[in-house]
């Protein structure tokens, strides 16, 4: 008995937390020297101490004594099997404490309290909640920033994005003009992808990315992607090989964002390939899976890179990104983008100056059936003339919008605030509303709600805010359709047929 109880001493010693053993009634039987430190009093003194009475003196340390004594009666007198409790001193220690009933031939014959010192654990974790949530909050003010950005940076596109779309359009002009302009066009639109880019990475990290899936003919999707950078390849004077061998082609997905993939890497071979290169575009079938291939003779990757070709803004080193310009997204965009459809990419290069190959595969669907992105042709009619109000407070915007919409056929009265567009609407009545969402005097929103009330008309929203969340604002408030700045007009044009 007497080397079992020496043994147990030792176990309570050897601990590096506060021990006491007391028997059913609260009555101390053991205890341990950090206890006694607890306490505050040496282990011989606490030996010989009236314990209750240094108990209640104890107890005055606690930011709340009394309920600190309540608990410790409670627990005596209602005997739980095991407790845990997190307890802090006036002077800021905070302590875990933990009680479990002692059992002896099965019946409880007292109880062992453990006490340990957490207080810098606590504060460690404290600190670190503080950081994590101090980092969210930056991240969040800089997605906001980006999503302002956005907008600042939109709005002055639109006017040079509508021209110039339109002035390519026009066979009058004298073809070395309508060349000018085509590339003024087609670097605005450049632009409008950088934008696009940047505003996809904040869905990205938000998790707020959408996609719309629908039956889609990936060829189709591949022809069209291909035609975007077809004048950049003329250029560099880049031989193109379509190899398109892929018997499945159709697959379930969202044909914008798969056609982002696609021209994100085939813009990619485009611009690394030097003057005169070879880009070799191939599709095949491989299992379930319908496989896209571009290769190229461009600058290659070496291998210390590729395990993060994919990372946002990540193009290889600076000495690439001051090259080749961009920002290095669209490689994670496309990798996210394949995520959310089941899909995956590859890359492989045999290292600098070797050319790179990327492989894209997705499932395709096995059952033969027609993609909804082959329209039925229909009997072209003239489009109807709508009398549209037109509100916008950014100048060039309003100028060069209405008189590409009045030359449209349409009759078109404009307005740079919401009051004024309100004082118009009781003079006479409207087909449509096209109204900028960020208005000097009220939102979009708002006028498009009070339009509404007044007359009978549809809302097309114009705004440079393009997020998921910014179109189902549009949409909530009674917009009929949310066209994103730089807006194409060729796309206004269509949405005005519809209403037409």
């Amino acid at each position: 008995l007497a080397l079992s109880l020496s043994m147990m001493q030792a176990t309570l010693d050897s601990t590096t937390d506060a021990i006491v053993v007391t028997d059913m009634n609260g009555n101390v039987r053991d205890f341990n020297e950090k206890y006694a430190q607890m306490m505050g009093v040496t282990l011989a003194q606490l030996k010989k101490a009236d314990v209750n009475k240094l108990r209640l003196k104890f107890s005055q340390r606690f930011k709340d004594p009394e309920r600190f004594v309540s608990r410790v009666m409670e627990i005596y007198r209602t005997a739980p099997d095991e407790t845990f409790e997190v307890l802090e001193w006036s002077d800021g220690t905070i302590l875990e404490r933990y009680s479990q009933v002692q059992l002896l031939d099965g019946k409880p014959v007292g109880r062992v309290w453990s006490f340990r010192n957490v207080t810098e654990r606590k504060r460690a974790e404290e600190s670190l909640e503080a950081a994590k949530i101090a980092a969210e909050n930056a991240n969040e003010a800089k997605d906001d920033f980006l999503a302002s950005l956005s907008h600042e940076l939109r709005t002055p596109l639109t006017p040079a994005m509508v021209a110039a779309s339109y002035l390519a359009e026009n066979e009058d002009l004298p073809p070395e003009f309508r060349e000018d302009v085509t590339a003024i066009w087609r670097n605005v639109q450049l632009e409008a992808q950088l934008i696009d880019d940047l505003l996809d990475v904040t869905r990205i990290t938000r998790g707020k990315i959408e996609v719309h899936h629908e039956v889609v003919d990936v060829h189709r999707l591949l022809h069209s992607a291909v035609e975007i950078v077809g004048s950049d390849m003329s250029k560099k004077e880049i031989e193109l090989v379509i190899d398109l061998g892929a018997a499945q082609r159709h697959i379930r997905a969202d044909p914008v964002r798969i056609q982002q993939v696609f021209w994100n890497l085939i813009n990619n071979a485009v611009k690394f390939t030097p003057q005169k290169g070879r880009i070799r575009i191939r599709s095949f079938n491989k299992g379930k899976q319908f496989v896209f291939e571009i290769s190229d003779t461009g600058i290659g990757i070496e291998p210390e890179r590729a395990a993060r070709i994919f990372e946002p803004f990540h193009q290889g080193g600076r000495s690439i990104t001051r090259r080749f310009g961009g920002l290095g997204l669209g490689l994670t965009i496309s990798k996210t983008l394949l995520d959310l459809h089941g899909g995956t990419i590859s890359v492989e290069s045999a290292g600098k100056d070797q050319g790179t190959t990327f492989r894209v595969f997705l499932d395709f669907l096995h059952e033969p059936v027609k993609a909804a992105t082959e329209k039925v042709s229909k009997s072209v009619t003239a489009p109807k003339s709508l009398r549209l109000l037109l509100v916008d407070d950014h100048a060039d915007t309003r100028a060069v919008l209405s008189r590409l919409l009045t030359k449209s056929g349409h009759e078109v009265v404009t307005a740079d605030s919401a009051d004024k567009a309100l004082k118009i609407l009781d003079g006479g009545r409207f087909d449509a509303l096209i109204s900028d969402i960020g208005l000097p005097d009220c939102s979009g929103y708002e006028l498009v709600r009070e339009a509404k009330r007044r007359q009978p008309l549809k809302g097309i929203a114009l705004s440079g805010l393009g997020m998921d969340d910014d179109v189902l604002r549009s949409m909530e408030a009674g917009f009929d359709c949310h066209l994103i700045k730089p807006i194409n007009f060729q796309e206004l044009k269509s949405v005005l047929e519809k209403i037409g």
